[in-house]
């Protein structure tokens, strides 16, 4: 299965940051075998999220602090987005793969939940 990944590195040593938009690196990883398919650094998050949506991914792994700017896209491509803030590339690769990851509902600070944060952590489904 192929996941994007956001990385504080370009290689399968990095760690997933807490915020999309500041992430250093895109990285595509195929879970079967662990393989790093491409990496890519150094550009605006809106590019990251049109490479993540041209190479069809089922999933992106990054941290909760997501923007509306990229979340919509993502989720209007109906892409899974992943909490996987602070773990290793490949253990968050694989959490996606399972769906063990926890869910991003919403974009931070959405209207889908009253907590604000951008995850739903209220206990009410929206």
């Amino acid at each position: 299965m192929l996941i994007a990944v956001m990385s504080d590195r370009t290689d399968l040593t990095g760690r997933v940051p807490d915020c999309f938009e500041a992430s250093p690196a895109l990285l595509f990883i195929e879970t079967d075998g662990d393989r790093l398919i491409a990496a890519h650094t150094g550009e605006q998050p809106a590019d990251y999220v049109a490479k993540i949506i041209d190479r069809w991914c089922e999933a992106v792994v990054c941290g909760a602090h997501i923007g509306q700017a990229c979340f919509d896209p993502l989720a209007d491509e109906s892409i899974t987005r992943y909490d996987g803030a602070g773990l290793d590339v490949l253990a968050a690769a694989h959490g996606a793969e399972r769906g063990t990851l926890p869910l991003i509902p919403e974009y931070e600070g959405g209207p889908g939940c009253a907590s604000g944060t951008g995850t739903c952590d209220c206990g009410h489904d929206d």
